[in-house]
C-alpha cells in the first residue's frame, strides 16, 4: 500500500500484515504493530491509540496471571463493585480491603484521588480490585489477594488488546521523570509520595510497553526491586531500549532493606529524597559496579 510516512507514495513502499498487524515502511524503515499505525495514523499518543483500542473491544473475564484465552466472555464493569476510598468508612463487607489499603498506605490522605473496589462477584472474593483509568475510563484492572493463602495472587482480564504485558499503570505522560516499577502497589506508593511512576506489571518489560515508553520525553529511571529478577528485567529493559533507539535510562531501586517500595513507603521513608540521591545512570560503569559487588 502506498506509506503513510512518504509523500505521494505511488511505488507502494509499506506492507501490512491482516492477520497479526504487523508493518513495515519500507522507505522511511519504520515498523509496529496494528496500535502503532492507528496511533500515526490518527497523530496521538501510543497508549491513547491503544486505550481507544481496548475501550472498544473490553472486558472480558479475568485470567490468571500470565494466562491467555482467546473466548470472550461477559463485560466487565464498575456496576456491582463498592467503592473503596480515604472518604468512605469500612462497613462489614469492605473492612478488610479497606484496611489492607490503610496498611499498605494506598489511600491518599492528601489528595484524596485513589478509589479502588471489591467486587460481589464470587469470582473476586477476597480481592482488592485495583482500576487502571484514564479520564474517568476504565481501561484494565487487577483484583489482588486480600489472603497469603488465596491462589493465584492476582486475576488479571483477558482482552485481545488488554493483556497484562500491553498496559502501564497510568501516569503523567508530560512530566519531566518517569519512575517504572514492578507492580502497582509500588506505582501508587511513589505517586502518594509526589512521584510520576508506572508498572509494567512485573519485572520483563514487553515491546508493546517499551512501545508506550518511546512516547514518553522526560527522563526514564528503571525502579525494579532488589533481587536477581529485577537485575535481569533491567538488563531486558536496556536491550529493549537500544532496540526502539531510545534515550539513555538511568536506575535506582528501593532501599536495599526493604523488598519494593510498597515497603518502604510503608515504613515511612521518603522515596522522593530517595530517588534524588541515589538514581544514576545506567551505563557500563554501573553494570561493572555490579558485578564487583557480586564478586
Amino acid at each position: 500500500m502506498e506509506s503513510l510516512f512518504v509523500d505521494n507514495d505511488w511505488k507502494k513502499h509499506m506492507s501490512i500484515n491482516l492477520n497479526s498487524g504487523l508493518w513495515q515502511c519500507f522507505k522511511s524503515g519504520k515498523t509496529g504493530n496494528f496500535v502503532k499505525l492507528y496511533a500515526e495514523a490518527e497523530g496521538i499518543s501510543y497508549l491513547k491509540a491503544q486505550q481507544k483500542l481496548i475501550i472498544r473491544s473490553f472486558m472480558d473475564d479475568p485470567v490468571e496471571q500470565e494466562e491467555i484465552k482467546d473466548e470472550p466472555s461477559e463485560v466487565f464493569s464498575l456496576d456491582n463493585l463498592r467503592p473503596i476510598s480515604v472518604t468512605t468508612m469500612p462497613t462489614p463487607e469492605t473492612s478488610r480491603a479497606w484496611l489492607f489499603c490503610h496498611k499498605r498506605g494506598l489511600l491518599d490522605i492528601k489528595k484524596n484521588t485513589k478509589t479502588y473496589y471489591i467486587s460481589e462477584d464470587p469470582k473476586f472474593a477476597d480481592r482488592l480490585i485495583i482500576p487502571f483509568e484514564e479520564d474517568g475510563t476504565l481501561f484494565y484492572y487487577q483484583a489482588r489477594a486480600l489472603d497469603r493463602n488465596v491462589r493465584p495472587k492476582y486475576l488479571n482480564p483477558n482482552n485481545s488488546f488488554a493483556k497484562s504485558s500491553h498496559v502501564l499503570y497510568p501516569y503523567n505522560y508530560d512530566a519531566e521523570m518517569l519512575v517504572v516499577c514492578e507492580g502497582p502497589l509500588d506505582a501508587i506508593s511513589l505517586q502518594n509520595q509526589g512521584i510520576n511512576a508506572t508498572c509494567t506489571l512485573g519485572c520483563l518489560v514487553s515491546d508493546v510497553q517499551m512501545d508506550i515508553l518511546s512516547d514518553f520525553k522526560g527522563r526514564i529511571i528503571v525502579g525494579y526491586d532488589n533481587d536477581e529478577a529485577g537485575k535481569r528485567g533491567l538488563e531486558r529493559f536496556d536491550r529493549l531500549r537500544k532496540e526502539k533507539r531510545m534515550d539513555r535510562i538511568f536506575v535506582c531501586c528501593p532501599p536495599s532493606k526493604y523488598k519494593d517500595w510498597n515497603d518502604a513507603h510503608i515504613d515511612g521513608v521518603n522515596l522522593n529524597e530517595w530517588l534524588w540521591h541515589n538514581y544514576t545512570e545506567y551505563n557500563y560503569e554501573y553494570v561493572m559496579g555490579e558485578r564487583l559487588n557480586l564478586w
